[in-house]
């Protein structure tokens, strides 16, 4: 079986916005990416191999091994790049986190040791086209010409749709139509690359901030900060010109919009009327999904995972609709790791997968303390409740991602 290589790259957003091969990203995105290397091991076999830059930890797989995960091979990237055995070895798939001009130049050593299907793919070289595709404005006009084809009265206003602007004297004209409004930089994700108004801060930091947006990705969009009333997202796969459906996932965003944490669960405890209107549009609401997708360019420009938020709010007038595509991320994302995390949890079992930071403190000692408070669980090689690490727990790092399992539903999804 030819090994699938996963790499995590994040920052594959402003890499895009950025266009050179040789992107390199600020320092604290590259620890954030470094330390949590290895979180898509979860989306392999054990046969495949993940790519980290920092240390190789072997005795984590070891450890998972005994409770009976069969992750794949830790391989630290400079060593692998230098080694003309690991260069030439027949391989699978090129999987990074997601695609840019920079993941395609950093494995260019590599490209013609994986296999035909692979290299003749839509995503074996980059193309103009791509960066379009990744872009807010393609969930834009997708999501225009869905609210103008299905004129349903639970789908967004018009009025409520992200407006382009290339000025700061365009985003002051739309900044005065709204009380609340978001900004956003067409080439970001994770609640990055936005800014909130009203913002505490004085109109010429708001000025500042605004023309750096314009001047590193040439314009944004504005949008109303709509009254949130749960998060979710959508999980696609894109392979031979067809988008299959993976599933859905909750995720929960703080206060200005970044994101949390995902829940692992398909069915979250909500409000009555929460939980009616949305099992009576999603069947709905993924029809109309995979129907824009399909006739978007990520048919024919792009093959893997396609993660597609959504929201469900309350209008100005209080009543629930469903905004069902605030942003596209043609990528993998969080939302596909806790759908392959949720086949590992025994029934009846729930919980959360989290991404830790301490600036001062480190992952290891968090480990410590949680396995003593939490202590893992497990029946039949499932789940059932506590603490696991999902990166190796080291000193040095000062990120880590880790889920927590309980066996009462309501305990995890209180928040939504």
């Amino acid at each position: 079986m030819r090994p699938d290589t996963y790499y995590f790259n994040p920052t594959c957003e402003p890499a895009i916005a950025n266009g050179s091969p040789f992107y390199t990203a600020p320092a604290r995105l590259r620890k954030f990416e470094s330390d949590l290397g290895y979180l898509p091991a979860w989306l392999g076999n054990e046969w495949d191999q993940v790519l980290v830059t920092g240390t190789v930890d072997n005795s984590y797989n070891q450890e998972m091994r005994k409770l009976g995960f069969r992750l794949p091979e830790l391989i630290n990237l400079k060593d692998a790049m230098a080694n003309p055995s690991w260069l030439k070895q027949p391989k699978g798939t090129l999987r990074p986190w997601g695609w840019s001009p920079a993941i395609h130049q950093l494995f260019k050593p590599a490209i013609n040791s994986y296999q035909d299907d692979f290299r003749q793919s839509s995503v074996a070289t980059w193309q103009e086209a791509h960066k379009n595709l990744y872009s807010r404005l393609t969930a834009l006009d997708l999501l225009t010409r869905m609210i103008g084809k299905y004129s349903v009265n639970w789908l967004p206003e018009p009025t409520e749709l992200p407006v382009v602007c290339f000025t700061l004297d365009q985003i002051y004209i739309e900044r005065s139509r709204r009380e609340r409004v978001v900004v956003k930089t067409p080439w970001s994700s994770s609640g990055r690359g936005l800014l909130l108004f009203p913002n505490p801060d004085q109109k010429t930091k708001n000025d500042e901030v605004l023309s750096g947006m314009l001047n590193q990705q040439g314009f944004v969009t504005i949008e109303p900060w709509l009254e949130k009333v749960v998060d979710l997202s959508y999980q696609f796969l894109s392979k031979s010109i067809e988008i299959k459906y993976m599933g859905r996932t909750f995720f929960e965003t703080d206060s200005k919009g970044r994101y949390v944490r995902n829940l692992l669960t398909d069915t979250p405890i909500l409000p009555d009327e929460v939980s009616s209107f949305l099992e009576r549009h999603n069947a709905e609401v993924v029809q109309l999904l995979q129907a824009a997708l399909m006739e978007s360019g990520y048919t024919s420009l792009y093959e893997g995972w396609i993660g597609v938020d959504a929201l469900i709010y309350k209008d100005d007038m209080g009543k629930l609709r469903f905004q069902p595509m605030v942003e596209i991320n043609g990528r993998f994302t969080m939302g596909a790791i806790a759908l392959k995390l949720r086949e590992h949890l025994a029934s009846g079992s729930h919980g959360f997968l989290q991404i830790f930071y301490s600036k001062s403190g480190n992952f290891q000692d968090f480990r410590q303390k949680q396995q003593v408070n939490k202590p893992l669980i497990m029946k039949d090689k499932k789940i059932v409740s506590g603490f696991l690490q999902l990166t190796p727990p080291l000193q040095e790092h000062h990120f880590g991602a880790y889920l927590e399992v309980i066996s009462s539903r309501g305990a995890v999804c209180d928040k939504l």
